[in-house]
């Protein structure tokens, strides 16, 4: 029975869906936007319930390159007005600019009621970057890692922390110490908070939970998925995703409240600090590798290549001291940005193209993608509760699994079906075994008689094709040639022909076509019609090489019919010879027992319509020879697997160049098949042996 994997999907949506619904029950709605004006916070006016919560942001008392404790004596030089949780990198101080490095004094005022005084409040410090301790009407609360005055006194640590403050005036003075020599931004990276203790610890227990949370589910899905790919390792997907996961789960840990921290107080902090943007570093690239896996035929090699190399460059910068890799992190976040948008193309791409869960992927995508455009509003509002980002994130990686999963489903659907198959493939075997004896044998029966049908077709081409070859026993004046043919099948892809002009010129013509056998064979005959409509009427060898391939590229263009050829002209007149040679292997000429080559004047035939070609002269007295052969002399092995080559047959042509050319074929036949020895013949072999007939002396 074949189950439709989209009820069950719909159902995990739904499901799904409803637990984030239920979420948004745990939201704590602000009751007004409160924020320091000239280093005052006024408070007087309000009443901390049960669920009052206030940003502490706005403008701070800024004492730049100075530690001054509490309580305040005598006049302290203000800096300027720091407006949190910006930094103080790049103000504008008496027309100096503050760079990023140094250390600080942040104070504040909060007033507050009477009703407050005396009331246990909880203050929230994000983190805080590099290090800092705080300080409420003198008394010191805390910190994080060690301030100094400058990069061998400081002991870097960002970590957010919760403080208990039980206030014994209307009057509440925060200062703060900060140093920061190692980040590209000092300062607080978010807005801390004072408020209710029940509030505040509430905000506190949901964010532990959220994020302990989103980090089990993290590891349990990655460790369920790399489970999936042991067993499976032909879906890449489920790989890159599982690592995916890992690395969002150590981003996870390392980042928010840092769990790790809490496990391992003791773990060296530029270490903690390395990991955290090695797994943003190494996050993207891995996504990006799930993705090209997943939509595979939408997705574009060369930029998933660049990307893992930008990331690789990144990851190496982590060797360099936190001062530098923390400024190069706004080009990695272009290179995010920019991948982002590769991601929703190939998605969108998918959709178009009716890929299978390319829409279950869409809508995990926006899902994340709205819960992010949420907080973004909802913190411009200052509509503080409990951020959707991690949740949407979690729905992101819900469906990814769903999506995996629908794949996997879809295999094993496959997989019965392919077994139900072959169940019925096995039954019908057995049904067949049953008479397969008489089976085989009428099969073979058969096949023989197709056998010697298809040998008394091959043995009459054979016959055709010698028919249609012109014999030594043809007659020319002055010349006299001798001839060896051996295909390497029943019939072959060479071809040849000899053909006396007009005023004592003869004309020889070798051709070699691409393969052999009976398709080699069918080319001949087209190179044979084609020729023999033009060789009477072209004179210049080299306009019937033209006109040869004009005429092979109209009409056989489709069946790509490309061959080598060498047409020779000998005029016995003037003892001169004319040559053209279309990408045909060296000819060799003997001439007062000196060896000339002829070398190819253009392509083969068949390329491409628009190629030159070109005629060559020289001399041919009586007494000189002209070899011609094909490359299946040339490239014939033996069983080293060495190719007999232009050399061997030099040595013969030299041994021999005084015989009879009948006897100079011969030599050069035995030669061949003592070289070639067990091996078989691995192309058609063409010689065609020219010479005069008389001996007259050379002028």
């Amino acid at each position: 029975m074949r189950i439709d994997p989209s009820s069950p999907l719909r159902f995990l949506v739904g499901i799904f869906f409803l637990f984030l619904w239920g979420c948004d029950g745990v939201f704590l709605l602000p009751e007004e936007t409160l924020v320091f004006r000239k280093g005052i916070l006024d408070l007087s006016t309000y009443t901390f319930k049960e669920d009052s919560i206030v940003d502490i942001q706005g403008e701070w008392e800024l004492y730049y390159d100075e530690f001054h404790y509490p309580p305040f004596h005598g006049e302290k030089k203000l800096t300027a007005y720091l407006d949190l949780p910006n930094s103080w990198q790049g103000m504008e101080v008496d027309g100096k600019t503050l760079p990023r490095t140094g250390h600080v004094t942040l104070r504040g005022t909060v007033l507050i009621n009477k009703e407050t005084v005396g009331q246990e409040l909880r203050i929230f410090i994000p983190d805080v970057a590099s290090s800092y301790r705080m300080f409420a009407n003198g008394v010191l609360l805390g910190g994080q890692g060690k301030p100094g005055i400058n990069r061998f006194d400081d002991a870097a640590l960002i970590k957010p922390k919760y403080y208990t403050l039980i206030p014994d005036s209307d009057r509440i003075e925060i200062v703060f110490h900060i140093s920061n020599y190692e980040n590209n931004f000092g300062g607080f990276w978010a807005i801390p908070k004072i408020g209710n203790k029940y509030a505040l610890d509430r905000e506190r227990m949901i964010t532990i939970a959220r994020e302990l949370f989103l980090l089990g589910a993290l590891i349990l899905i990655g460790l369920y998925h790399w489970g999936l790919y042991f067993y499976r390792r032909k879906e890449k997907s489920i790989f890159y995703f599982a690592l995916f996961c890992f690395f969002l789960g150590i981003r996870v840990a390392f980042t928010g409240n840092r769990y790790i921290l809490e496990l391992f107080p003791d773990l060296h902090w530029p270490t903690v600090f390395r990991i955290e943007f090695t797994s943003y570093y190494f996050a993207v690239p891995v996504f990006l590798l799930f993705i090209s896996h997943l939509f595979p035929l939408d997705s574009n090699k060369k930029f998933v290549k660049t990307i893992l190399v930008l990331s690789f460059l990144f990851g190496l910068t982590l060797l360099l001291p936190i001062s530098i890799f923390t400024i190069l992190l706004n080009g990695f976040s272009a290179i995010v940005v920019v991948t982002i948008a590769y991601v929703i193309h190939v998605n969108t791409k998918a959709i178009l193209n009716k890929r299978p869960n390319s829409k279950l992927f869409l809508i995990g995508l926006l899902a994340f993608a709205s819960s992010v455009a949420l907080d973004i509003i909802r913190h411009s509002l200052n509509d503080r509760g409990v951020s959707l980002t991690p949740y949407g994130l979690l729905s992101f990686i819900f469906f990814q699994s769903l999506i995996l999963s629908s794949r996997i489903a879809s295999a094993f659907t496959r997989a019965e079906e392919l077994a139900e198959s072959l169940k019925i493939s096995n039954d019908s075997l057995l049904a067949l075994t049953e008479n397969l004896e008489s089976m085989v044998s009428e099969r073979t029966s058969q096949l023989n008689s197709t056998l010697q049908r298809l040998k008394k077709d091959l043995q009459l081409a054979k016959k055709i094709q010698q028919k249609i070859l012109p014999t030594q026993d043809i007659h020319l004046p002055n010349i006299k040639f001798h001839l060896y043919f051996q295909p390497q099948d029943e019939v072959g892809g060479d071809f040849y022909d000899v053909f006396e002009l007009e005023n004592g010129t003869v004309r020889f013509f070798l051709a070699d076509a691409t393969g052999h056998g009976i398709q080699a064979a069918l080319y001949t005959m087209a190179i044979k019609s084609e020729y023999e409509a033009i060789k009477r009427f072209i004179t210049k060898t080299d306009d019937l090489m033209n006109h040869l391939n004009q005429k092979v590229q109209n009409k056989f263009a489709g069946l790509k019919i490309v061959f080598s050829c060498f047409l020779v002209d000998i005029d016995t007149i003037t003892n001169t010879i004319y040559y053209s040679s279309a990408g045909h292997p060296d000819q060799i000429l003997i001439s007062k027992d000196q060896f000339h080559f002829f070398p190819r004047t253009g392509n083969i035939i068949g390329l491409r319509k628009e190629q030159p070609y070109t005629q060559n002269t020289t001399k041919f007295y009586p007494g000189d020879k002209l070899f011609l052969f094909t490359d299946g002399i040339l490239e014939q092995k033996n069983t080293n697997r060495e190719e007999y080559g232009r050399d061997r047959i030099l040595n013969v042509l030299k041994r021999f160049v005084n015989k009879e050319g009948e006897r100079i074929v011969a030599e050069l036949v035995i030669d061949l098949f003592s070289f070639q020895g067990p091996s078989i013949q691995e192309d058609d072999q063409t010689m065609m042996f020219i010479e005069w007939e008389s001996q007259k002396d050379r002028p």
